[in-house]
C-alpha cells in the first residue's frame, strides 16, 4: 500500500501520503475519480476533496471507519451519495456545497455523532428521513436547492441551533418544527410558505426569523411567544395584518422588523410598546397617506429608524 499512496502523491503533487495520514488533502488536484487507494485509509479523520471534477463518490468510502469530516465543494457530484456512507460512524461534518446532487443517503441516520450539513447550492428535493436520527446535528444549511418539504419528525433534532433553507421550494413546515428547542436561527427566505404552523410558538429560542420572500397572509398568534426574537423578516409577502400578540408587544426583544412589500393596510401597534425595537421597514403596503403619516410619527417618537430593507438578512 505504501508504494501505491507515494504514487498517488508525487503524481498528484502532494504531501507525503501514509496509512497513518489522519489527513487527506486532495482539494483541486483535477481528480475525476477518488482512488480507490484513499478509502483503505483507516486513519484519516479529515478529507478534503474540493474543487475537482468528481461525479460520484465511490461506495468504498464507507470503510473509512475514523473519518469525521467530509469535504466534497464545488466538484459534479450528481444524484446521490453511496449509502455505504452510513457505515462511517465517526462522521460530525458533511461540506457539499456547489455541486448537483439530488438527494445524501439514506442511512444516513446512522450517523449518530453527524452536527452539520451544509449542502448550499445543490439540487436537493428533500432530506432523508432517517436525518431526524441523527440526534447531534447543530447546524442544518442547504440554501438553493429545490426542497419541497421537510422530514416529519424534523423537530427530533432538538439540537439544532440553526437551519437555513433560503431560496428553495417549500409550501409548509412540519408541525414538529416546535421541537426545535434550542434553535436560534431560523431561514426560509424565497420558498413558497402560505402559513405557519402554531408550533413555531414552541421555538422560544429564536433571535432571528427570516420568512421574506413567501406567500404569508397572516402569522400565527402564538409567534407572542418567542420572547428572545430580535431580528423578524415578513418583507415581500401577502399580510393584511399583524397577529394581536405581535401587536401588543409580546416579542420584548425584537430590535428590527420589516414588513415592506405587503398588504397592510394599517400598522396595528404604537411603536413605543416595543421598547427593544430600532428598525422597520413600511414601504409599499396598503397604507393611506394618513396612516402612513402617522405610523411614521409613532416611530419617530419611539426613535425608531425607517429602513429600507433588512440589513441583517442575508438571503
Amino acid at each position: 500500500m505504501e508504494e501505491q499512496l507515494a504514487a498517488i502523491a508525487e503524481q498528484l503533487g502532494m504531501d507525503e501520503l501514509t496509512a497513518d495520514s489522519d489527513t487527506v488533502d486532495m482539494e483541486e488536484k483535477g481528480l475525476l475519480e477518488l482512488p480507490l487507494a484513499i478509502c483503505d485509509l483507516q486513519a484519516v479523520e479529515e478529507l478534503f476533496l474540493d474543487k475537482n471534477e468528481l461525479t460520484f463518490i465511490p461506495p468504498e468510502i464507507g470503510g473509512m471507519g475514523q473519518l469525521r469530516e467530509f469535504n466534497a465543494r464545488s466538484n459534479k457530484l450528481d444524484q446521490e451519495l453511496p449509502p455505504e456512507m452510513g457505515n462511517i460512524s465517526t462522521l460530525e461534518a458533511l461540506f457539499l456545497e456547489d455541486n448537483k446532487l439530488t438527494w445524501l443517503f439514506d442511512t444516513i441516520g446512522n450517523c449518530k455523532q453527524l452536527q452539520g450539513i451544509n449542502a448550499n447550492n445543490n439540487e436537493l428535493t428533500g432530506f432523508p428521513e432517517s436525518l431526524c436520527e441523527c440526534a447531534a446535528m447543530e447546524g442544518l444549511y442547504a440554501d438553493f436547492n429545490q426542497i419541497v418539504e421537510l422530514p416529519e419528525n424534523i423537530g427530533n433534532l432538538s439540537g439544532l441551533t440553526e437551519v437555513s433553507l433560503n431560496h428553495n421550494q417549500l409550501n409548509l413546515l412540519p408541525h414538529s418544527i416546535g421541537g426545535l428547542v434550542n434553535l436560534k436561527m431560523l431561514r426560509l427566505a424565497h420558498n413558497n410558505l402560505a402559513a405557519l404552523p402554531p408550533s413555531i410558538g414552541e421555538c422560544t429560542k429564536i433571535k432571528g426569523l427570516f420568512l421574506n420572500f413567501n406567500k404569508l397572509s397572516r402569522v400565527p398568534e402564538e409567534i407572542g411567544t418567542l420572547k428572545l426574537l430580535e431580528d423578524f423578516n415578513l418583507e415581500d409577502n401577502s399580510l393584511v395584518k399583524l397577529p394581536q400578540s405581535l401587536c401588543k408587544g409580546e416579542c420584548e426583544s425584537l430590535k428590527g422588523l420589516y414588513l415592506q412589500n405587503n398588504k397592510l393596510a394599517q400598522l396595528g401597534f404604537k411603536p413605543k410598546l416595543m421598547p427593544a425595537l430600532r428598525k422597520m421597514s413600511l414601504g409599499n403596503n396598503a397604507f393611506t397617506a394618513q396612516a402612513r403619516a402617522e405610523a411614521e410619527a409613532d416611530m419617530a417618537e419611539a426613535g425608531i429608524e425607517v429602513v429600507s430593507g433588512d440589513p441583517a438578512s442575508s438571503s
